[in-house]
């Protein structure tokens, strides 16, 4: 099937917004070798947050198990800010 005329000036209308916004992007598709949009190759501080909620969460097994009033209460907390942490480095807002 045929692209029409309109059809036609909106591809490239699309495709020169794309060179414009993410080169590297609009080259990868271009050659066949598509590499990912800009959005997804932002550095992500990963490791970092894998570390603090490491740390967060032995901090909250210390407390629990050292005995620490409110420590099982602060090892719940721990536990689930741990989960969350790590779980918001693995998150992608389409933003």
């Amino acid at each position: 099937m045929a692209l029409g005329p309109e059809d036609e000036r909106r591809l490239a209308e699309l495709a020169e917004q794309i060179r414009a916004a993410d080169p590297h992007f609009a080259l990868g598709l271009g050659t066949g070798d598509p590499h990912p949009p800009a959005e997804y190759r932002k550095p992500r501080r990963t490791g970092l947050r894998v570390a603090l909620a490491l740390t967060g969460f032995a901090l909250a097994v210390f407390l629990f198990a050292t005995g620490t009033p409110g420590g099982g209460f602060l090892a719940a907390v721990g536990a689930v800010l741990a989960l969350a942490t790590v779980g918001d480095g693995f998150a992608h807002t389409g933003d």
